[in-house]
């Protein structure tokens, strides 16, 4: 479920990367284009000037260069030091017969002049040489801007983009979590209900089954409602199982951490189990508990529910696991200034590639691993929740080995 969570992630991020990558193209992309595209293009002034000609006073345009004026949509003239007209080709009739002031001089040199979009040039005779467009969809503006405003806007830009990913991916984040932790909840919701639903009729195939068992019947029946009685059992601690490791995977159970006798709390699981055990059962099965002197009443700060379950799960894993019997083994000692609890048996064991598996951090339930799997993970999750160190192992007898080892330091008081 993490990994599938930490791909989904992955995912997003990728996502919005991408998206933002693709923009920033677009971006420039569009840049080019618009400036390739949107350049005004005016007759060059050094060609109006060199097609120009002066005979008997009068200053006469090529005919060529007055055919290049009117296919570009484009007006010229010239204006002497007293603002007379004394040179026009194509000229607007609105612009003809006029005289310019310093005042109209210093308007269209820089914007628009009678909403005709003009280039102002100096003359050769100390002159102005207007060129203009007849175009109006032309949009002409002037820009200023401080240069040490210009170069800060230029070294932000970068940064103020980062900050925009870092935003976006920040806020996806959010809304994945915050999807994720809903989904989570209905999930465990889900299976909380479906676990209560369950307790209810498989209580009363349990207690059907045993008192068939405790009644004279015939002996196929009596072994008929022996098998209903173990495997309802055993549906009980899957179900129980399966609701602790929704709680645990998803952070939505409370698990409140209280100063136990760890002695006396192993006795009464041990006691427990061995009392549930039918005769058969009795006699293919040993128990041996062994606790370190020094640590008979000692108190651990663990969390009841979590702990039995963990015991629990990897006693019924040796049981299930050697249906012709073994010895199963508890010890909790001390070594090397920390507190070692460790749940072993005797029996067939596991293959080396399994506890490679089982040993890893990513470990998850699958379905290849059979009963293995839940109960494992179950333990390995309670371990995590306690911050113990957790180690799976070939017994030297050759049999399955659970050890956990915490800081006697700061899990133990007198």
């Amino acid at each position: 479920m993490r990994r599938r969570g930490e791909r989904r992630v992955q995912f997003i991020i990728t996502i919005l990367l991408c998206a933002i990558g693709i923009l920033f193209i677009d971006l420039i992309i569009y840049g080019i284009l618009m400036h390739e595209r949107s350049g005004v293009y005016y007759t060059s002034v050094s060609e109006i000037k060199n097609n120009l000609t002066i005979n008997n006073g009068n200053i006469l345009l090529s005919a060529e260069e007055s055919a290049k004026l009117q296919d570009n949509d484009e007006f010229a003239f010239i204006i002497d030091k007293d603002g007379n007209t004394v040179w026009s080709e194509n000229l607007p009739n609105d612009l003809k017969n006029r005289q310019y002031t310093l005042q109209d001089v210093a308007k269209f040199s820089r914007y628009y002049l009678k909403d005709y979009p003009v280039h102002t040039y100096v003359a050769d005779d100390g002159g102005l040489l207007i060129i203009g467009k007849l175009n109006s969809k032309i949009w002409k503006y002037t820009l200023e801007y401080n240069a040490s405003n210009f170069l800060l806007f230029v070294k932000i830009t970068p940064l103020v983009f980062i900050f925009n990913i870092i935003l976006l991916i920040f806020i996806a984040l959010k809304l994945y979590k915050s999807k994720q932790r809903r989904r989570e909840e209905e999930r465990v919701e889900w299976i909380a209900g479906v676990s209560h639903d369950i307790r209810t009729p498989l209580a009363i195939i349990l207690g059907n089954a045993q008192m068939i068992l405790n009644e004279n019947c015939d002996d196929t029946i009596k072994n008929k409602a022996e098998i209903i009685d173990k495997q309802g059992t055993r549906i009980r601690s899957l179900v129980e199982n399966l609701n602790l490791s929704s709680k645990l995977d998803f952070g939505t159970g409370r698990f409140i951490k209280k100063q136990i006798q760890m002695s006396v709390f192993i006795r009464k699981i041990l006691t427990n189990i061995i009392n549930t055990l039918d005769e058969d059962m009795e006699s293919k099965f040993e128990f041996d508990l062994n606790i370190e002197e020094s640590l008979q009443g000692k108190t651990f700060l663990i969390n009841e529910e979590l702990v039995e379950r963990a015991i629990i799960n990897l006693i019924n894993n040796s049981m299930n696991h050697n249906v012709e019997g073994c010895s199963i083994s508890i010890e909790l000692y001390e070594n090397n200034k920390n507190i070692v609890l460790e749940i072993k048996d005797n029996g067939q064991g596991v293959s080396r590639e399994f506890l490679q598996k089982i040993n890893k951090k990513s470990y998850a339930f699958e379905k290849s691993t059979g009963n293995h799997g839940l109960g494992i993970k179950i333990v390995k999750k309670v371990a995590e929740y306690h911050r113990w160190k957790i180690e799976f192992l070939k017994n030297e007898e050759g049999g399955f080995c659970c050890r956990m080892k915490w800081c006697c330091t700061k899990a133990m008081s007198k």
